[in-house]
């Protein structure tokens, strides 16, 4: 009790003893350019008889880290620090503090606050020393366009040749996305409904193809206009977003596997009463080009493609307008050649005929779009929840595959309108209390993350910044458990033999950065580098001072002329 009452009286004193002018921020308002950095002046005036202890852990000055602005180092004058009696070193008197704060170079421009906080212990000169203090100051920034932001083969540092730049990147990346390994399921099963309308009209085919073209441009819409208000709400965000939230991943599993069973004959979707000539109508079949549409952006999401990446690194920068304008010309990439197809409908002859062949080639898209679905989404939930949670998700797809029975058994026209109904609403039912029972409301029991291995390192920049400063090479795969396209690299390119083996020649430090549940710090280095969203591969090579970055899509000849720029004694 004495103890604590010493304690709380040395507190008191404490704050009679300190001036209110202690601690002053030199500027509160200071402007800094992107890709660049500001330093931070702090300056302590410690009052006659007490000392400021230099310890690290209560002496120093921290910054709340924004989207595009992140702490360093705070300096301390060392040559100013005196040594104590008591095993560490004080400073006295007006001692001025620094802090180092990086602006990436693609930060959100404009006028920002920061909360800067500034931490210090006192002690008297008997060695007596106070509880640590803490204290806050709003700093503000304003971010300005630095002078030195091309990234590439274009010039994009500014004006209106940068934007159609980064306008007819989206597009063309939009359009290569077409022949990603997400998107192939969606574009098999849009063929395969086009070699169904081959013998259709002119203008049905037509209708067919620009509404599945509206279906994918409205969920590019819908998908810029969430990216906009989490921005505005001061968030970071990236391409792929989504499948960070468990959530939208099991919606997006249970839809594919209920689509699945739909190219199987478990059900066919259908209105209660709808008798088989409606069911025939081309209005049926418009609707059902319109969602084709929205499910091909569902898949397209968490992939990338080359030119999508710097497309949409630019994108997430912008204002809405811009984020608009590139968010739909991905979309007319990824709709175009449909569009075509749609424009000149004799082009649908060069597709086989219709045939019994269809009944086979439907069931294997459907077992495709179930590889799919257990390749990406299964283990990105088991990376973002863990196993406990998995299994309950595996009772959801039971029960989905039930109510989809149930529907496909009863909803016909062999059945009165009132059965159609009850068994519809009953199916219904079943779905939202199985939802509920299974995984709402369910936490991560034992999420997984990327492990270190015998060969490849878990991502930590501190780990980066030291083997650089040593002249070591470092490479770094920035991926996902949700990313089609990094898991294509790593077991095509990245873990073959060959390509280890150079690898362990020339004593490259091999680290993996897990962007599967949004890690701040990877998003920085991601937007740091003009990307969007993973993959992002980066080779840091002794004596040069950028990274080389290598394409989205790599290939043994491009991990190898690059490892050649590292001469073998580095």
């Amino acid at each position: 009790m004495k103890k604590l009452l010493l304690i709380i009286l040395l507190s008191m004193v404490s704050m009679c003893l300190v001036s209110d002018e202690m601690i002053v921020l030199e500027s509160n308002f200071i402007e800094v350019q992107t890709g660049g950095m500001a330093l931070i002046e702090v300056t302590f005036n410690i009052p006659e008889g007490q000392y400021a202890a230099f310890q690290v852990d209560y002496f120093e000055i921290d910054i709340e880290d924004q989207s595009g602005i992140r702490g360093g180092e705070t300096i301390y004058p060392v040559d100013e620090a005196i040594e104590t009696d008591y095993g560490f070193s004080k400073f006295v008197g007006t001692i001025t503090l620094y802090k180092e704060i990086f602006i990436d170079k693609r930060a959100v421009q404009g006028e920002r606050e920061i909360e800067l906080y500034v931490m210090y212990q006192l002690c008297l000169e008997d060695g007596t020393c106070f509880i640590p203090e803490e204290e806050m100051f709003i700093l503000n920034l304003f971010v300005v366009q630095g002078e030195n932001t091309s990234s590439g083969i274009f010039d994009f540092s500014g004006g209106a040749g940068n934007v159609f730049n980064f306008i007819l990147l989206a597009f063309l990346g939009g359009l290569i996305l077409n022949v990603m390994p997400c998107v192939l399921p969606i574009l098999s099963i849009r063929a395969f409904n086009l070699i169904n309308q081959s013998e259709n009209s002119h203008k049905n085919i037509f209708t067919n193809s620009v509404l599945y073209v509206l279906g994918i441009l409205a969920s590019f819409i819908i998908l810029a206009g969430v990216v906009t208000a989490i921005k505005l709400s001061g968030e970071a965000v990236g391409w792929g977003f989504q499948f960070q939230n468990p959530g939208f991943v099991v919606f997006l599993l249970g839809l594919m596997f209920v689509f699945s069973l739909s190219l199987f004959d478990i059900f066919t979707i259908s209105i209660p009463g709808m008798n088989i000539a409606t069911k025939a109508s081309s209005k049926s079949g418009y609707w059902g080009s319109f969602l084709m549409g929205i499910f091909c952006v569902l898949l397209a999401t968490p992939c990338t493609a080359p030119f999508l990446g710097p497309a949409l690194g630019f994108a997430f920068t912008q204002p809405p307008v811009l984020i608009f304008t590139i968010f739909l010309f991905v979309g007319l990439g990824l709709g175009f050649p449909f569009l075509v197809i749609g424009i000149f409908p004799k082009a649908v002859k060069i597709l086989p005929k219709p045939g019994n062949w269809m009944n086979i080639f439907k069931e294997v898209l459907g077992f495709l779009l179930l590889g799919f679905a257990i390749f990406s989404l299964i283990g990105t939930l088991y990376s973002l929840m863990g196993g406990a949670y998995l299994i309950r998700v595996m009772y959801l797809l039971l029960i989905l595959g039930f109510a989809a029975w149930l529907y496909g058994k009863w909803v016909t026209p062999l059945y009165s309108k009132l059965t159609q109904w009850i068994v519809t609403i009953l199916a219904i039912l079943i779905i939202i209390f199985g939802a509920k029972f299974t995984v709402a409301g369910q936490t991560a029991s034992d999420p997984t993350s990327l492990k270190a291995d015998s060969f490849w390192g878990v991502f930590d920049e501190e780990i980066v910044f030291s083997a650089v400063a040593e002249g070591r090479p470092v490479f770094i795969d920035f991926t996902a458990a949700y990313c089609t396209v990094c898991k294509q690299n790593e077991m095509v390119v990245l873990n073959a033999p060959d390509i280890r083996e150079a690898f362990i020649e020339r004593n490259v430090l091999m680290l993996k950065a897990d962007f599967t549940r949004g890690d701040p710090i990877i998003r920085e280095w991601l937007f740091r580098y003009d990307r969007a969203g993973v993959p992002l591969y980066l080779l840091f090579v002794p004596g040069e001072t950028e990274p080389i970055q290598l394409p989205e899509i790599l290939t043994k000849t491009s991990v190898f002329n690059a490892l050649n720029r590292i001469n073998i004694g580095d």
